[in-house]
């Protein structure tokens, strides 16, 4: 097509005088030969052409099955609308160029017409043909697999998509506990709070159902693993159970954690360095950690492979962009032959950069756009049930052409300025000096106002990044300009893409497995011999003969509580999967779904419209690690407690992290993993395949925060990220008669925005209508330093449910992290010494002893207040027969009048029920639940 680069040269020189009258001349050429032609041999052009974009439109459909997600398979029936319209640009061109061409006063102008379309055939082209390599590329999948994703819906009856799944009520289950998350402060919290439950029946071993998300999974994934593990030896006596208070000496699994605080940057467990080591086994221990890289290495590292492979992508994209633009523009500028100096200024480049195409692209999606909005308005005028079919391609034409115009106005305006600037290295280097410096001050001030500025700061990061890929970008780019074709040094870097796609993961650098193994080191023990230590697993893929400690083992092979009440877990792991897009029609707008992990099952939810109603896809534990890719990971508790925890990564639920995905991507700092979507795992494991591993598209995706919902794989991350109490989930699996709520929300005193955020949620995804009152946990809004005072830090609530068209009410504990009058003295005197107590930022992992007894100890005070109450409130629900009795008792403890307020207002919303009724059904939780001794 000689005559269409001609016409498109012609095109850009709308704005350089200088070769106006060359171009002209040559336009006058190119519309003679184009009227030369169609007189000649029109027919056959359109013949030949229509067959190149119809063989371009077959192909895309041929490949639309292929992609491994609902959107992409949409967006390549889009690229089949893509290349006919090409098709249909390119007559539109040739027709004007053959009719008007005659007219002198009118060449400028159609000069810059037919560019423009030009321009808009080509990038049309290069859309369609980029979708038909991705889609060649993603037949490597298994046709079983491909043919599972497309059903959407797994499974389906009768060919229909399966109904929405109404998940309130279901089966009466008695005591729920629900630990929040908040990194070390809450596991501390936790263990101190279940050390004191469990000497009231209410501890882990009375628990029907246990939730747990983020730092308080660490401590209910220690408690599973010890308490599930079956001892082969006799214990020492006096011993206390696994993670149990008992006096003053703390359990071997406490004194583990004791010793592992900073597990994080731990090599090898405290007491274990050559010179202190105990027998030759822990020598020998010692010595072979001592090899294994440290957490600063480790990050090094992924960083660096992070960075070498991004880059060779942008070098890959950018070399080829470059040689294209020195084709074109050094025709425009009448650039010599040889090399490109540096030295010049090139302000040509500048002056011809062309905004016309885009700003023409731009106006015809305008037109598109208007005469859709009036077609559909005149549908609904006439009275018709719908709009014709014709209304939908206006809109997609519409959007399609104003995307076609910015992607021009890029390419043809923004980057020649950006490259005529970059063309000048001393003025580059004093922007960027001057740009430092502002970001610099910018950073100082935002640490000076940091609580209203700090939401700002990933903003400001991402953002900076973003203009540094630009640059970097635009030198590459750069780079291919000056030097022109240079095919080696495009075919090595992808040489290396294609062999990291082919033989390797972005999961295999991830900091994720790091960090999964340093929780393992600290809280995942068991007590070998005679159990008068406790040692941490080993991590489940060392072979025993590696290895002197035995493996952790894996999810699926735990019991559940109801199969062995005595060794049986009851935990649930609470985690999230991110979510881009707006098909999926999540509450508040919330970018995130739940995903839980069981002995029994990993589940993803999927909201609806309505309140407690969700599309619930769940699989086996044991057939999930089935289609595992090879050499992945086990499913065990503490990999469910790695992503439970996984706080910092390019995707991170409900905080739209933006462009600070790109940096943290970049940065490797990436603790969240995908894992095979459960809405198709069960479907692909009936026809007896494995999952091929997560390649470099994935790691892309992370780069770009696309994460689609039907994707083959879900990108799962902390679960706080969704709701960070663990109540939702402990509502929506099981319908408890009395729930304990540990939460160590870091919110300021005078907010209790964490459970606000959880009562909101359990109407929305259980139907559940949680009452209680806040204001008792709250300290003034304006307080002295050291005297923020909360009436209480424990309170009662009820949540009330339709369970089959009946009112399910359920007695709820909650305990807050607050300063209260009534703490001991010693935890009064450590918040003098850390004003941060008690409610130190999750960022904070490094807790020293002191730190970690604080908070210990305060969760152990909460959950005596909540015994006490719950005590008292039994008492005087044993020796009342009816509301009234009870009513004559509320001045006896908070607990009793708050429950007689609780009543009288759930009367008052309910019509169908009075006080006695009410009462009648919460009298029955004790005896149900924890009868009196």
């Amino acid at each position: 097509m000689d005559s269409s680069s001609s016409v498109l040269s012609a095109a850009g020189t709308l704005e350089v005088d200088q070769v106006s009258d060359q171009y002209a001349n040559e336009f006058d050429s190119t519309t003679d030969g184009v009227k030369a032609e169609s007189g000649r041999d029109w027919m056959w052009a359109i013949a030949l052409v229509g067959s190149f974009y119809g063989g371009l439109a077959l192909l895309t459909f041929g490949v639309a099955g292929a992609f491994r997600t609902e959107w992409m398979r949409r967006a390549a029936l889009g690229a089949i609308g893509s290349a006919l319209a090409a098709f249909v640009v390119w007559l539109v061109a040739r027709a004007l160029l053959a009719q008007i061409a005659d007219l002198d006063a009118s060449r400028r102008f159609v000069a810059a017409v037919a560019g423009s379309l030009w321009w808009g055939q080509l990038l049309m082209t290069i859309l369609t043909l980029a979708v038909i390599v991705a889609g060649m590329a993603s037949l490597a999948l298994r046709p079983s697999v491909r043919a599972v994703l497309q059903t959407v819906d797994v499974p389906r009856a009768e060919g229909a998509p399966s109904p929405p799944l109404k998940l309130a009520g279901g089966r009466t289950y008695g005591l729920g506990l629900a630990f929040s998350g908040g990194g070390v402060r809450a596991a501390s919290m936790s263990l101190g709070a279940l050390q004191v439950l469990e000497t009231a029946d209410m501890g882990w071993d009375t628990a029907s159902r246990v939730a747990a998300v983020s730092g308080g999974s660490y401590m209910a994934g220690g408690w599973s693993l010890a308490r599930a593990y079956k001892p082969t030896a006799p214990q020492a006596p006096g011993l206390p159970r696994p993670w149990a208070k008992k006096g003053d000496q703390p359990s071997p699994e406490e004194q583990h954690l004791m010793a592992n605080l900073g597990y994080l940057l731990a090599t090898t467990p405290r007491g274990v360095e050559e010179g202190h080591e105990v027998d030759a086994v822990s020598a020998a221990r010692a010595r072979r950690a001592a090899r294994f890289p440290t957490a600063f290495a480790t990050v090094l590292t992924g960083m660096l492979i992070n960075g070498v492979v991004l880059f060779a992508m942008l070098w890959v994209i950018t070399q080829p962009w470059g040689w294209l633009y020195r084709a074109y523009y050094g025709g425009l500028c009448n650039w010599p032959s040889g090399e490109l100096d540096y030295s010049t200024g090139h302000t040509c480049l500048r002056s011809s950069a062309t905004w016309w195409p885009g700003l023409a692209w731009v106006a015809i999606g305008v037109a598109f756009v208007v005469a859709w909005v009036f077609a559909a308005k005149d549908a609904e005028l006439r009275g018709r049930d719908g709009p014709r079919a014709y209304v939908g391609g206006l809109k997609y034409a519409g959007y399609g052409s104003i995307a076609l115009g910015a992607t021009l106005l890029v390419l043809l305006g923004a980057l020649p300025v950006l490259i005529t600037l970059l063309w000048q290295p001393n003025l580059l280097q004093a922007n960027l000096v001057a740009a430092l410096g502002a970001l610099g001050s910018a950073t100082a001030v935002v640490r000076i106002l940091r609580r209203p500025l700090a939401r700002f700061a990933p903003i400001v990061g991402g953002t900076v990044f973003a203009a540094l890929v630009v640059y970097v970008g635009c030198r590459c780019l750069l780079h291919g300009m000056k030097h022109g074709t240079s095919w080696p040094a495009l075919l090595v870097p992808a040489a290396f893409l294609v062999l990291v796609q082919v033989f390797s993961s972005p999961e295999w650098w991830s900091l994720a497995a790091y960090y999964r193994g340093k929780l393992r080191l600290a809280f995942a023990t068991y007590r070998p011999g005679d159990g008068r230590v406790a040692v941490a697993y080993a991590n489940g893929s060392i072979q025993s003969s590696q290895s002197d400690r035995l493996p952790e083992p894996s999810l699926a092979d735990l019991e559940t509580r109801d199969a062995d009440p005595e060794y049986g877990t009851p935990l649930t792991v609470c985690t999230t999967a991110s979510v881009s897009g707006r098909r999926i029609r999540t509450h508040h707008g919330i970018p995130a779904m739940s995903v839980t992990f069981n002995p029994h099952e990993v589940a993803v939810h999927f909201p609806s419209g309505e309140p407690g109603i969700a599309r619930r896809y769940a699989v086996d534990t044991a057939t999930l690690q089935d289609v595992m890719p090879k050499h992945s990971p086990r499913i065990t508790t503490m990999l469910s407690v790695g992503l439970s925890g996984a706080a910092v990564s390019p995707a991170m639920g409900r905080f739209r992290v933006g462009p600070v995905s790109m940096l943290l991507t970049f940065a490797n700092i990436r603790l969240g993993m995908w894992i095979p979507n459960p809405r198709y795992a069960q479907a692909i494991a009936a026809r007896g395949v494995r999952l091929p591993q997560p390649r470099l598209g994935y790691l892309l995706k992370e780069f770009f925060g696309f994460h689609d919902p039907t994707d083959l794989y879900l990108y799962i991350t902390d679960g706080g990220h969704w709701e960070n109490t663990g109540l939702v989930e402990l509502l929506r699996t099981a319908d408890c008669r009395e729930l304990v709520c540990i939460d160590a929300d870091a919110g300021p005193g005078n907010l209790a925005s964490s459970i606000s955020k959880a009562i909101d949620l359990a109407w929305l995804e259980c139907g559940c209508h949680i009452s209680m009152d806040l204001d008792s946990l709250r300290s003034d809004v304006v307080v002295s330093p050291g005297r923020d005072y909360s009436p209480r830090s424990v309170n009662l609530g009820l949540v009330l449910r339709d369970d089959r068209g009946e009112l399910a009410i359920s007695v709820l504990w909650y305990a807050k992290p607050a300063l209260t009058r009534e703490m001991p003295l010693r935890l009064l005197s450590y918040r003098e010494v850390d004003h941060t107590f008690p409610r130190v930022t999750t960022l904070n992992q490094f807790f020293h002893l002191a730190q970690y007894t604080a908070y210990r100890d305060l969760g152990r005070f909460n959950a005596r207040q909540l015994v006490e109450a719950r005590e008292a409130l039994r008492d005087a629900v044993e020796e009342s027969d009816d509301f009234d009795t009870l009513a004559a008792h509320a001045s006896s403890h908070w607990a009793v009048g708050e429950l007689v307020r609780l009543i009288q207002d759930a009367a008052h919303r309910r019509e169908d029920l009075d006080v006695d009724g009410i009462y009648a059904r919460i009298s029955s939780v004790y005896p149900t639940v924890a009868p009196a001794n």
